[in-house]
């Protein structure tokens, strides 16, 4: 009869053999990088499918080894496999060049998957070679804690493209949002665009109707980025609604 620690290693190895296969069988499905097309400094991620009770997110961890980015994770131990999930795995944002990612469970040689890509360098259309460019991303939560209650998010694309999610409150107290959207940058930190009004059905209706939204433009704003010594992390926020403008100090909310 064997000794029962060399019973429950024969188990622990056992299991480990299977969790590996079972997560190297999930991986088997076509891996990509998303965007598909990356552009330069755009944030990337490894998509694939594992095996949902194996892969460990709190167990990942990603090196840039030169052009080789290496994602790397410890496997649960399962006895039974779980539903195959796709995953993403933040890789962090790059210059353009030719990169190879790839994807290891902590402690094996042989990686599950190789995939090499692409990072493009920016393109700039026939005419456009003069028009300023952002030289940062400015995108996430902007607000004044003097003010709480009212905010913008700004979700900025890897061509500079800016749009504005701005959420406030109108004379009788009542909230209303507006976007900003199709504008343009008038220097490397200083953007300008529309303010527009959204109104469409309620929200927990039974059907959303296809035409049940309406848009109509209310005003302009402009963000100036440009920051001071001392006075980091802010912006010039001033826009108009409706004939009437306001100019804010914004500060960025950064999340721990």
């Amino acid at each position: 009869m064997p000794y029962p620690a060399n019973a429950f290693l024969k188990l622990a190895v056992a299991m480990t053999a299977f969790g590996f296969a079972a997560v190297a069988a999930a991986a088997a499905d076509v891996p990509q990088v998303v965007p598909i097309h990356p552009s330069q400094f755009e944030a990337l991620h490894l998509r694939t499918t594992l095996d949902s009770c194996t892969f460990d997110a709190s167990s990942v961890n990603v090196e840039l080894r030169d052009h080789l980015i290496v994602a790397s994770f410890r496997p649960r131990l399962c006895i039974v496999p779980g539903p195959p999930a796709v995953i993403d795995i933040e890789l962090g944002a790059y210059p353009a060049g030719d990169y190879e990612v790839q994807l290891y469970l902590k402690g094996n040689r042989e990686p599950l998957l190789r995939l090499p890509f692409q990072v493009a360098a920016r393109t700039v259309a026939p005419g456009d070679e003069d028009k300023p460019w952002p030289v940062a991303d400015y995108a996430g939560l902007w607000g004044n804690r003097q003010e709480p209650g009212w905010g913008l998010t700004l979700e900025q694309g890897a061509a500079g493209d800016l749009f504005g999610a701005l959420y406030v409150f109108d004379d009788a107290r009542q909230p209303q949002w507006y976007t900003l959207q199709a504008g343009q940058w008038q220097t490397e930190t200083r953007w300008s665009g529309l303010v527009v009004k959204s109104e469409g059905p309620f929200w927990a209706g039974p059907s959303y109707p296809a035409d049940g939204a309406q848009y109509r433009g209310v005003g302009t704003a402009t963000i100036d980025f440009a920051m001071k010594p001392g006075q980091e992390d802010q912006a010039t926020f001033t826009y108009s609604i409706d004939g009437r403008s306001v100019s804010k100090t914004l500060m960025r909310v950064r999340l721990d």
